[in-house]
């Protein structure tokens, strides 16, 4: 799971649990709190009863005249004396018998009697009373007020405002899913662009680095940290580099002194048959050393130096040359070279490095050709590039080893290179070659017939 898929869920859910303890706060605050207003509102209706019974008993007047019973309007009210009789009882509560439960708490009395006969405009669903008894002192006796009000069915209304929260903490965890989803993104988004960038980053980019935002956050750490580690990596590769640079330099000397000193030797008319033969392949020995050793001394250049000496030339006439320098050698492997080129396409880029590519490419077309085989050439435009395909029949490459061919010393049968001399570093330098110019190599084999090298230059600017 993505870090901003973890992320978002576990802000969702901290929201969804600080949400869920609010509704169930407001929820059971929302369940007393009709209940408490009603009390409060019942016993200031008690007290203004006991007020206007005091003033009726204290002038003399029959009780319950038309003053309590305006006061009890839209109330059930019943009014009992010290001994439990009964001194005033409301229309309503003539018309509505309800038991009366003494104690300080209120409570719920459910009837059949519908709410539209007490409030126009009601249904008429049944009425349910809430009821409070109440103990006042009137003229210094104590009097119980039983009074009530018909309320609506509160525990339906408790219910549907439960749905409504409910339904609001729903909305609300889906806003906050998008908007932690969409915050995650953002917070992520200098991560992902540092990854991206680190993924661009190869030993042949090693010089790039990752831009600081300028926050002075963690984002700016881990960048500033992986920029360090690439300092670091740059710094190796190119002592590497120069270390197998001046290797080969130092090696080509004394190498090419011994060959000079073998050559010397076997001119030597008088050296027995036996020593002959062992100093002619102790020379092809230094031979293949040689080879390898100038191959990682221009592979070792083409590193170190992206400088390229760039002029116009036509790539036709350039591989004529190099098709005429290997025509003994393809006469005595009886190979069959077929040219299809596709006439002035003329190539801006360093003449020399091509004429290298080349050269290794037919190299290796002859190296690994069957008898009496095959080379086809040719070259065309194709969406303003230059196509150069190099094919030949033969042992073809196998899809496993097609998409490492152009790694340095590796070699797809080991023992039929070392036969036929290769130093696995031939196509390195051609793919080396191709890249410093802004192009691209693919290998297509079809074992075991075709083996195409495809290159694409871009063109240079018109003569």
């Amino acid at each position: 799971m993505k870090i901003r898929t973890r992320t978002t869920l576990w802000v969702s859910l901290a929201g969804l649990i600080s949400s869920s303890v609010l509704f169930l706060i407001v929820f059971f605050w929302g369940l007393d709190t009709p209940y408490e207003f009603l009390d409060q509102e019942l016993e200031i209706r008690a007290h203004t009863l006991a007020d206007e019974l005091g003033r009726e008993l204290t002038a003399g007047v029959p009780v319950g005249g038309e003053t309590l019973e305006k006061f009890s309007h839209l109330y059930w009210t019943r009014i009992y004396d010290a001994k439990g009789q009964l001194v005033f009882a409301s229309r309503m509560a003539q018309e509505i018998p309800l038991p009366m439960k003494a104690g300080d708490k209120g409570y719920l009395i459910r009837t059949d009697i519908p709410l539209n006969q007490f409030y126009s405009g009601e249904n008429d669903e049944p009425t349910t009373f809430w009821n409070r008894v109440f103990t006042l002192p009137v003229s210094g006796i104590p009097y119980q007020m039983h009074v009530a009000r018909p309320v609506e069915n509160l525990m339906e209304e408790s219910i549907e405002t439960a749905f409504m929260i409910a339904s609001a903490l729903l909305a609300t965890a889906l806003t906050l899913i998008v908007v932690g989803y969409q915050v995650a993104g953002k917070i992520l988004r200098p991560v992902q662009e540092i990854n991206e960038l680190t993924a661009e980053i190869t030993e042949k980019t090693l010089k790039k680095r990752i831009p600081l935002a300028g926050n002075h956050d963690e984002i700016d750490d881990l960048a500033t940290s992986l920029n360090e580690m690439f300092d670091r990596l740059e710094y190796s590769f190119l002592q590497q580099k120069e270390f197998i640079a001046n290797a080969s330099h130092e090696l080509k000397t004394p190498i090419t002194l011994l060959r000079l000193s073998m050559e010397e030797t076997l001119q030597d008319e008088h050296l027995p048959v036996a020593l002959q033969e062992k100093l002619l392949a102790q020379e092809n020995a230094l031979s293949r050393i040689s080879q390898l050793v100038k191959n990682l001394l221009d592979l070792s250049r083409l590193e170190l130096s992206e400088l390229l000496e760039k002029e116009t030339f036509s790539l036709d006439d350039l591989i004529t040359s190099v098709v005429e320098e290997f025509q003994l050698l393809m006469q005595e492997e009886h190979l069959n070279f077929v040219s299809q080129l596709g006439g002035a396409l003329y190539l801006h880029a360093d003449r020399e490095k091509i004429r290298r590519m080349l050269i290794n490419l037919l190299d290796n077309a002859i190296r690994y050709n069957q008898p009496r085989g095959e080379i086809v050439c040719r070259t065309e435009m194709d969406e303003g590039q230059i196509v150069l395909t190099l094919a030949n029949t033969g042992p073809g490459i196998e899809p496993a080893d097609q998409a490492r061919v152009f790694d340095q010393f590796y070699r797809c049968e080991k023992s039929r290179s070392t036969a036929r001399g290769g130093s696995g570093l031939g196509l390195t330098i051609v793919k080396r070659i191709v890249e410093l110019h802004g192009g691209s190599i693919a290998v297509e084999s079809s074992s075991p017939t075709w083996t195409t090298f495809a290159v694409k230059l871009p063109t240079g600017p018109p003569l």
